[in-house]
């Protein structure tokens, strides 16, 4: 493809403007960035770039990335100072939230999440981590949707559901788990589908209206937001179903599947 290396310099630099944003906030300086870089291309050249059949080198890698051997084998031997994003609680209490907005064992008459009692019964708040929550103790669950403010205690005995979803409110390690999760998920299916044959490419969409005064975007946040919600829960439900009752091949490959959906708004001379 002819005179791509222009306009992919462009989409990288408009692809980087929000994330230099991000650790210009942090204090993470051009130098640090330049080695987590280094090290991103060197895990995805060894996972993404193998000759079939033969093993990944630190010299191929090499060779690929243009980093010299030295700095392969370096940095390829880090150990990694935090766990991988997602892989904390985080997880865990969006999976209670979604099985108190859907669970039947855990909703009122009109369908909406019930304020349970903390423990003691089988519609309790015990008793929905332990349906949902993995080896993560219900407590240590409570705890992290307190303080997020997902839920409220109403008396010593009784929670209730302030929000549908795992929002983070004030904690920034949080936001930033999540936001590097969904970023990642979209950059994902960008790359599948620069890959991928059109009848396998996924789904990636969006509505984009300039010169909007302010006024209709404050409406069209408030209409888009009560559609997502809508969208997003019934997504949810469908998936929900289909994991309780699927079953697996001892040969079948599993994958972590999923919907993202994100509003935006930028000055038209900012674009």
């Amino acid at each position: 493809m002819k005179n791509i290396s222009p306009i992919l310099s462009k989409a990288i630099i408009h692809l980087l403007k929000p994330i230099v944003r991000i650790m210009l906030r942090y204090d993470i300086t051009h130098g640090e960035f330049v080695a987590l870089a280094k090290r991103a291309y060197i895990e995805t050249a060894a996972t993404h770039y193998q000759i079939e059949g033969r093993k990944q080198t630190y010299s191929r890698i090499a060779v690929i990335t243009g980093l010299n051997r030295k700095e392969v084998v370096r940095l390829s031997q880090l150990d990694d100072d935090v766990p991988p994003v997602g892989k904390q609680a985080l997880n865990r209490a969006a999976r209670v939230i979604s099985g108190w907005t859907r669970d039947p064992d855990f909703l009122n008459e009109q369908q909406q999440a019930k304020d349970l009692v903390l423990r003691g019964s089988d519609d309790s708040f015990e008793a929905l981590a332990g349906r949902y929550s993995g080896d993560i103790t219900g407590r240590a669950i409570l705890d992290e949707l307190l303080r997020v403010g997902a839920v409220t205690k109403i008396d010593k005995q009784t929670v209730r559901l302030n929000n549908e979803a795992y929002i983070p409110q004030d904690n920034d390690v949080s936001k930033i788990e999540v936001g590097a999760r969904c970023i990642s998920d979209l950059s994902k299916t960008v790359a599948h589908n620069l890959e991928a044959p059109v009848s396998e490419a996924y789904f990636q969409r969006q509505v984009s209206y300039r010169d909007m005064p302010s006024h209709i975007v404050k409406e069209f946040h408030a209409f888009s937001k009560q559609r997502c919600v809508d969208l997003v829960r019934e997504c949810d439900q469908w998936l929900a179903q289909r994991k309780q009752f699927m079953q697996v091949d001892d040969d079948e490959q599993t994958h972590r599947v999923g919907l993202g959906i994100y509003f935006f708004e930028n000055k038209t001379d900012e674009e």
